[in-house]
Order: structure tokens, then C-alpha cells, then sequence
């Protein structure tokens, strides 16, 4: 399939530069050829544009004046435009739609004639899987949950009874939603195990990344709201509530009953074990003790406001010669000391 950059330009809201070319993909500089279509978001990448293959090339307006010799589509968001434009070339792979014979449905569950049921699929009493959803082979349906219209749920992963995922969710391979919380009650030297009541319920186009754990409410409910993304290998503890159009990277752990606002980001391996407010920003690897303010980035562990973190950094790999240093002044007085002594 061909677009000329003229149609991808009405799409995307860009600005066309140069001859209008026919693109017949999207792909990295290094790997594009002649009918490619490829992007460049910073100056770090003017030289390797140059030199690619790709005649066409997605830019923001500051480097036009830096690119020649090809045409470009110039917008203000370079990942955006990226985004939009890939997706008309992607290739989604057809699913049959019904029920695989090899799948196990029980008695009483409701599985719409659209949706996509592959082998191995065990789908229990009471669940309910709507139209044009696609459930891979492995993956298990419990009890009384609900999976929405258009969600893909990818092999093996588990889907505990009374889970609700609106339309258009995602969820990767290996997730498990809606497993206990780690609630537990100390008597006498054992851990006596506290049931959770609760269900987990995700809103729509989320998506769960792969071995991804969410666990369900003790009471009540834990949820994501719509839009979030959350990586790989997150923890998602009881009761957590988590806004809506978060961005969580791998490895993030969130403590239970934690709420976390709207439009929230967070880096890697981040631990999380008190509030956060919505378009708050957490680096990689803080630990959240505090509440987070709306609108703060904080970083470091335990967390503190990012600037500050940022000077305590530079501070903390100055500690060697600072310590050098004191121990030299520390000898000086200790000498100046000594000398005024003699001179009594």
C-alpha cells in the first residue's frame, strides 16, 4: 500500500516541504530505503537523516533549516505524527471470529458471535465476552468477569473472576488481574491471611503489559482509569485507584490503597507507597514516601523535589574530594593548634 505525502499531511495536520512522493512504509533512518518514509525528532539525528535512504522524512519545524535534499513533513510533535501515520501501514493479522472447538466454555457464560475465542481458552459461568474482542490461546476467563468490545487479551494470561476491562483494553501475555492482594493480619508469631472481597475493574484502551500483576480490593475496587499504559513486570497492589492517561514504565510497584491522579508518569522500577497528584512526575527509581504534590516532579530515594535530588547528586559525587579536603584542613589545624600551644 502507497499514500502520497499530500494524504499524510491532511492526516497528521503537517506541513509538506518538497515533492509530493509516494511512501510505501514507515521505519528507522537506518533501515529505510528509497519509498520509506522515516523521522528524525531532534538534532542529534540531522547527520544520520542525511545520510539514510528515506527521501521523506517526518521533522519538526526547527530542523528544516538543517535538512536538504528531500521532502518532509514538518509538525510540532515528531512522535504524534508518528504514531498516527504508522498505524496505516501496520498489517493487523485476521482472527476467525466465534468459538475454537478446542476452547473450554462453561455453562452460562456470554460470549458474543463477533468476538475471537481461540484454543485453549477457558472462558467460566457468568462471564461475559463482548463484540470483536480476542482472547488467545492460554488465556483464563473466571467467573462473573467482563471482558469489553475490541479488548485483545494475549496468551496466558489469567483474568480472575468478577474483573472488569472496558473496550479496546490490551492486555499482554502472562498479566494476571485481579489476583489476592498481600493482606495479611499478625497473631502470635503466624500470618493469618485476610480475604479480599474486592475486583478489579480497567478502563477503556488501557494497556497492561506482559507478567503485568494487578491485584483486586480487599473491599471494593481496585482500578486503572481510561487511557493508562502500563509496562511490563508492573505491581499493582489492593485498592490502589490510578487516573486516567498514566504512563507507568517496568517495574514500577505501587503499594496498596495508594491513589494516583490523572496524567501521572513514572520511570522504572519507581516504588510508590503514598499518594501522587495528577500530572505529577516520578524519575526512575524514586521511592515515594511522601505525598506527591499535583504537578511536581520528584526523584531519589526517598524522593524529594527534582531539582534538589539533582543538586544533591552533584554534591554526592563531590564527596570524595570533599572529604579529602577536610581531612587536609582538619591536619592544618591540628598543626596551627600545636604550634600556638608551644608558642604558651
Amino acid at each position: 500500500m502507497k499514500k502520497k505525502l499530500s494524504e499524510l499531511a491532511s492526516l497528521i495536520g503537517a506541513k509538506l516541504e518538497g515533492e509530493d512522493l509516494e511512501v510505501s512504509g514507515v521505519t528507522a533512518l537506518d533501515l529505510a530505503e528509497e519509498t520509506d518514509l522515516s523521522f528524525v525528532e531532534t538534532g542529534r539525528f540531522v547527520e544520520a537523516a542525511q545520510k539514510s535512504k528515506a527521501k521523506a522524512l517526518i521533522i519538526p519545524p526547527n530542523l528544516l533549516q538543517r535538512l536538504s535534499g528531500k521532502s518532509f513533513l514538518v509538525v510540532p510533535n515528531v512522535r504524534a505524527a508518528l504514531a498516527k501515520v504508522a498505524w496505516l501501514f501496520y498489517e493487523e493479522p485476521e482472527h476467525p471470529k466465534g468459538v475454537s472447538s478446542l476452547a473450554f466454555i462453561e455453562e452460562g457464560a456470554e460470549i458474543h458471535e463477533e468476538a475471537s475465542i481461540y484454543p485453549f481458552v477457558y472462558v467460566a459461568r457468568g462471564a461475559k465476552i463482548k463484540a470483536g474482542a480476542i482472547l488467545y490461546p492460554g488465556v483464563y476467563v473466571g467467573q462473573g468477569a467482563e471482558i469489553g468490545e475490541g479488548t485483545v487479551i494475549y496468551p496466558n494470561a489469567v483474568i480472575y473472576p468478577r474483573t472488569k476491562i472496558a473496550n479496546n483494553a490490551i492486555v499482554h501475555a502472562g498479566a494476571v488481574i485481579g489476583a489476592d492482594g498481600f493482606g495479611y493480619a499478625q497473631e502470635e508469631g503466624k500470618h493469618l491471611k485476610i480475604p479480599h472481597f474486592g475486583r478489579v475493574e480497567i478502563g477503556e484502551e488501557v494497556e497492561i503489559g506482559a507478567n503485568t500483576t494487578v491485584d483486586r480490593a480487599t473491599f471494593g475496587v481496585t482500578s486503572i482509569g481510561a487511557g493508562s499504559k502500563i509496562d511490563n513486570l508492573v505491581q499493582i497492589a489492593h485498592n490502589v485507584r490510578i487516573g486516567k492517561a498514566c504512563v507507568f514504565a517496568g517495574q514500577v510497584g505501587i503499594t496498596g490503597s495508594v491513589r494516583i491522579g490523572d496524567f501521572v508518569m513514572m520511570g522504572g522500577q519507581a516504588g510508590v507507597s503514598n499518594h501522587v497528584g495528577e500530572r505529577a512526575i516520578v524519575a526512575a527509581k524514586a521511592g515515594i514516601a511522601k505525598e506527591v504534590p499535583p504537578g511536581k516532579a520528584v526523584a531519589g530515594a526517598p524522593a524529594m523535589e527534582i531539582a534538589k535530588w539533582r543538586r544533591c547528586v552533584a554534591a554526592y559525587e563531590k564527596l570524595p574530594d570533599l572529604i579529602k579536603e577536610i581531612r587536609e584542613l582538619r591536619a592544618r589545624l591540628k598543626e596551627l593548634e600545636e604550634k600556638v600551644h608551644d608558642n604558651d
